[in-house]
């Protein structure tokens, strides 16, 4: 039987990813990290990127993340992050459409938002990037 880390990806709105992998690497600050089991204790800060899930020695799904905190420990690794989005399941047409959505906010004349839109934009275009 193969060794496995519990590893979580959580965002204000949902559990991404709740599962057993063999490996995880995730974009930290300071270069990629690759989490096993067994592997000592870590606390750092993402930055935008791919945290791609292995299985069978390979990598098995891939998700994009808006930064976020790691914790590492020798039996699990938990994400949180602002924003994340399966980058192997996302449907194209669904992101270009939130994409204009979000762009429309743009312009609106509370900055709040308009802030926020143009934070959610720059994901959605990072993600629309990387799945061609």
């Amino acid at each position: 039987m193969v060794d496995t880390t519990n590893l979580e990806i959580v965002t204000p709105s949902a559990i991404i990813v709740s599962e057993p992998v063999e490996m995880v690497v995730v974009p930290g600050s300071d270069g990629q990290i690759g989490a096993l089991p067994r592997h000592s204790k870590v606390i750092s800060t993402l930055d935008r990127g791919l945290v791609e899930i292995f299985s069978d020695n390979k990598i098995s799904s891939q998700l994009m993340i808006d930064g976020g905190i790691a914790e590492i420990n020798e039996t699990s690794v938990t994400i949180l992050a602002e924003r994340a989005e399966r980058v192997d399941k996302a449907n194209k047409q669904v992101l270009e459409e939130k994409l204009l959505a979000f762009q429309s906010q743009e312009n609106d004349n509370d900055q709040n938002i308009v802030d926020l839109a143009m934070k959610n934009s720059s994901f959605i275009k990072a993600v629309l990037d990387k799945i061609g």
